[in-house]
């Protein structure tokens, strides 16, 4: 475990409106980039907005690896506490998604919403080769060695071949990340444990979204933890995979308003 002393870069949008702060959680391989449409439209509707990276992505930090989901927790803690503005509505995607259970069953008093899109509370036994194989190639062959597997888990093939200038700079942004920051992530991301402690996440208004064409976290994942999550709303995005607020932006932001709505 590497320990939460790191530097974690942040940024934040949008004035005091009345309406829930929202902090933004990235998937894993990318930065803050990931939200530009959606943080732009919530700062617009009103809502304070944050969004960070992830250590060992983007403009962070990159402490020695491997790292923990403790240790994304405890970044996370941290970002909201320094904000001073919270409780907050927490919108994690992937690994984002993750980090926001671990925030829901160990800090609960910095949430007053959660969303978890594209994401599990654990990996089945059988995922961990892949994982392992994942690693092994980043510390070999840098993220050029994955890159093109990972944005075809991410993007479904239609979207990729209407989209090619989005699957660009996508490509870029995975080329981009620090191999080591990457590799610590994985470590953690692997390793993801909530399932057993789910049903602590109590009196939190929590939406569960899911994409119908998600390979890497697919329906029944999402499902696992609406079943666990007392009073939980699943929403399933048609014509999605992994990336769904990239490849159904507007579904994606109609759901999340409306949420936000009752936060």
């Amino acid at each position: 475990m590497s320990g939460a002393v790191t530097e974690i870069h942040r940024e934040v949008a949008g004035r005091d409106g009345g309406k829930a702060p929202v902090v933004l959680s990235h998937a894993l391989g990318l930065d803050v980039s990931m939200w530009d449409a959606l943080a732009a439209k919530l700062a617009a509707a009103g809502h304070p907005v944050l969004r960070y990276d992830h250590r060992g992505h983007g403009r962070s930090g990159v402490p020695a690896g491997p790292y923990t989901m403790d240790d994304l927790v405890a970044d996370a803690a941290e970002v909201i506490r320094d904000w001073g503005v919270g409780p907050v509505v927490w919108i994690g995607l992937s690994m984002g998604g993750m980090v926001g259970q671990g925030m829901a069953i160990h800090h609960p008093e910095l949430l007053r919403g959660l969303v978890l899109a594209n994401t599990t509370a654990q990996y089945p036994p059988a995922a961990q080769s892949g994982w392992a194989e994942r690693i092994a190639k980043v510390e070999a062959g840098g993220l050029a060695a994955i890159v093109e597997t990972v944005l075809e888990r991410y993007l479904n093939a239609s979207f990729r071949a209407a989209n090619p200038g989005v699957v660009d700079a996508l490509r870029r942004k995975v080329l981009s990340v620090d191999p080591r920051g990457y590799v610590g992530c994985c470590h953690a991301v692997s390793k993801v444990n909530w399932l057993d402690r789910l049903h602590e996440i109590r009196r939190l208004s929590t939406l569960v979204i899911a994409g119908r064409l998600d390979a890497g976290t697919p329906v029944a994942m999402a499902e696992a933890i609406h079943h666990r999550v007392a009073g939980s709303q699943l929403t399933v995005l048609e014509d999605a995979s992994h990336l769904s607020v990239v490849e159904q932006p507007a579904r994606f932001e109609e759901v999340v308003t409306g949420f936000l709505a009752g936060c």
